[in-house]
């Protein structure tokens, strides 16, 4: 039954009765007011975040001719019993019908109903219901791509217990988390034990305007304090400093990299983000840094960078903070020279192929060639040769490695090819003509064998994701997973528990 908050008018009511029994008793006259009774709202209700939610009540007034659609104002207040007063207020919706997405963060809500008659001025009060709101970015993919030229960022969300995974456009709007996106998209990274104060897991989001932001790895929340910047030395970085790309070999250890510049934090040794480590160990001035990081197990094996203005691998000493020059081979047809490469590096990256074994892609700069090479953990090369009969290659612009063949995929357009440096032939994969591919890559820490599938994010008239097992011998792509309805994607991280 409804109850009158209406704390004055009560009050008043009562000294009003008060007085007139003192004065004149047995002599009374009420005139009945417009009462609300509503119905139709049950007494506990179970929801996910980001998912819609409706209730429709009957009001059913006591006293009212139905002739001014305007009559009533509406609130819905969740209040959570978890925190303190002033921060336990939510205003939900201020309609008749409660009809919307939940943008609450995961907990039990009691909600109120409050109907405020603007004739009598009295406001009515339902007995509030339990709302339980459930996570729904608990586990999953997140992309981070374009929607009208502005960033947003979806998920493919994993609900234990759920067979089907479910998509939430703007993840963060649909949580109601304070990051709002603007500018394009850059990137997103997930990677645990992201501060050196304690075990937090890392949520990363980039966009050309926001900076590079650290949202709650489990409401998505984001305070201003949680941007990149000031998790480094001393306010190294501007506090919108952005990346281009993350990399972590494992957890607590990650690389950043921004416009030839890469910065390093290690937690076991508390090194945080400070001065670039793109710098030889004999010089007082960085070099530029081609944007790719061969991280080899990070602090556990070598990681590896590449001298963009001499052209030259170089390997990177995390105790020291600087890079020293590669290990000295006999250069030959099929042993590159470290140091004096004549080349521009167009692709490098650490697969999970071979006990993590490295891929670079080079361009001959007197030949214009392109030349692949594989070097171990141990910075052994084991291959080197020039990729042959491989079509459209100089067009390519994305590039992946399979962690189980060592098959290295481009993508061209809305094509993917796949390249056997075994047998030195390319093979298309992919042909999905009009549309643009926008994504491809390997993501090792995405669980139930989706660590080892290709992911192509494509576009159309939307946004779409596919999961691609890769066969042996060169077989035909087998699609396994399609999500439709996304952004343009521009990159991809998975929020693994």
């Amino acid at each position: 039954m409804l109850k009158n908050i209406k704390i004055q008018f009560i009050l008043s009511l009562m000294l009003v009765l008060t007085y007139s029994c003192a004065e004149d008793e047995g002599n009374y006259e009420y005139n009945a007011i417009n009462e609300i009774h509503a119905t139709g709202i049950e007494q506990s209700y179970t929801v996910y975040t980001g998912d819609n939610f409706k209730i429709t009540p009957n009001l059913n007034a006591t006293l009212d001719d139905s002739k001014d659609p305007d009559r009533y104002s509406y609130e819905w207040v969740a209040l959570n019993p978890s925190k303190l007063l002033l921060e336990s207020k939510t205003l939900i919706a201020t309609t008749k019908n409660f009809d919307g997405v939940v943008k609450l963060a995961p907990g039990s809500y009691n909600v109120y109903y409050l109907v405020k008659d603007k004739v009598t001025g009295v406001t009515w009060r339902q007995e509030p219901f339990k709302l339980n709101v459930v996570s729904a970015i608990y586990e999953g993919w997140l992309l981070i791509g374009d929607v009208n030229n502005k960033a947003r960022l979806d998920m493919i969300s994993i609900i234990p217990g759920v067979a089907r995974p479910r998509i939430i456009t703007d993840v963060l709007d649909a949580s109601g988390s304070a990051l709002k996106l603007t500018g394009k998209a850059v990137d997103v990274s997930c990677f645990s034990q992201a501060l050196s104060t304690s075990a937090t897991y890392g949520v990363y989001v980039t966009t050309t305007e926001n900076g590079t932001a650290r949202i709650d790895p489990d409401s998505f929340g984001w305070a201003q304090s949680q941007n990149i910047a000031y998790e480094t030395v001393g306010g190294a970085l501007p506090t919108n400093f952005g990346v281009d790309f993350m990399k972590s070999p494992i957890g607590g250890e990650n690389f950043l990299y921004t416009k030839g510049d890469i910065y390093y934090f290690y937690r076991a040794f508390n090194i945080k983000y400070g001065l670039p480590q793109n710098i030889m160990e004999t010089a007082t001035k960085t070099f530029y840094a081609a944007p790719f990081i061969a991280e080899n197990r990070g602090s556990s094996g070598a990681p590896v960078f590449y001298d963009q203005n001499a052209r030259r691998f170089v390997r990177f000493n995390y105790s020291k903070g600087n890079c020293s020059t590669m290990p000295p081979v006999v250069p030959s047809e099929t042993v590159l020279d470290w140091n004096n490469t004549n080349s521009d590096l167009i692709y490098m990256t650490t697969s999970n192929y071979n006990d993590l074994e490295n891929f670079a892609v080079l361009k001959n700069i007197a030949t214009g060639k392109y030349n692949l090479l594989r070097f171990s953990r141990g910075l052994i090369q084991s291959y080197y040769k020039e990729i042959l009969n491989a079509p459209e290659f100089d067009k390519a612009t994305k590039f992946a490695v399979s962690p189980d063949s060592g098959y290295l995929f481009y993508a061209v357009g809305g094509k993917v090819y796949e390249y056997d440096n075994g047998t030195q032939l390319a093979k298309l994969m992919i042909n999905k003509g009009v549309e643009e591919i926008t994504y491809i890559g390997f993501i090792s820490n995405a669980k139930d064998g989706a660590n080892k599938k290709l992911i192509v994010g494509s576009y159309g008239t939307s946004g779409t994701m596919e999961l691609y097992t890769v066969p042996p011998v060169n077989g035909d792509l087998i699609l396994t997973n399609k999500y439709e309805g996304l952004c343009k994607i521009v990159d991809v991280a998975f929020r693994a528990r």
